[in-house]
């Protein structure tokens, strides 16, 4: 099984940024972002869309400003760079097998950044099952993002027929055990020694989360 853990998480908001003729209107979606947004609870504003190749500076930007709590939450050991390899990896997704989203924006400087990413891969037997990893930076942790990520991300599981979802999740790792708990009631945890993993009904988690 692929080590991927979940990561509950929020956001942070730049001030806008002002343009020629004073426009403070907000900046245009940076590259590798689509027109979707999400305007997050601070005020940010951030976009959604598919990973691609495209997506690959802005996830190792992401890479390097993870603390490494976080990292080895997500990695089961701190990592803070990725290979061009696994870069390939992680941002070949297919929309079937392999599903992924990013979400990005613009930092107080109007720079593009890369805030967050969740995906799932289905198993190679059972296409029914997919194991999911949801990733947030540090400074977008707790103000709800992770759940959001993972309504959305429920909604395409369904769609694409995937029937249950399990994730790898670190014990001390309270944010994510605490976000399935509320809002995958159906969910089973078991312990095999060193990480939960919990298997997770996607119906269920769609009455009670429904998709961002």
């Amino acid at each position: 099984m692929q080590a991927v853990s979940l990561r509950d998480a929020g956001n942070a908001t730049p001030a806008p940024q002002r343009r020629s003729g004073g426009d403070l209107s907000p900046p245009a979606p940076p590259p590798g972002c689509a027109d979707e947004s999400w305007l997050l609870r601070t005020g940010y504003r951030a976009s959604v869309r598919p990973l691609s190749p495209a997506s690959r500076p802005l996830i190792a930007a992401a890479m390097a400003r993870l603390s490494p709590e976080s990292s080895r939450r997500r990695f089961l050991t701190p990592r803070f760079r990725l290979s061009d390899q696994e870069l390939a990896h992680l941002t070949g997704v297919d929309g079937v097998r392999h599903v992924a989203f990013g979400v990005c924006g613009h930092d107080s400087g109007g720079a593009a950044e890369g805030i967050a990413v969740a995906r799932f891969v289905r198993d190679a037997h059972d296409p029914r099952v997919a194991e999911l990893a949801l990733t947030v930076i540090d400074e977008f942790q707790g103000l709800g993002l992770g759940k959001r990520m993972l309504g959305r991300l429920a909604a395409s599981a369904q769609k694409g027929g995937v029937e249950r979802l399990r994730a790898l999740i670190v014990p001390d790792n309270a944010p994510v055990l605490g976000l399935l708990r509320k809002y995958a009631p159906g969910a089973r945890f078991a312990f095999d020694g060193e990480l939960y993993v919990a298997d997770i009904p996607v119906p269920a988690l769609m009455q009670a989360l429904p998709a961002a």
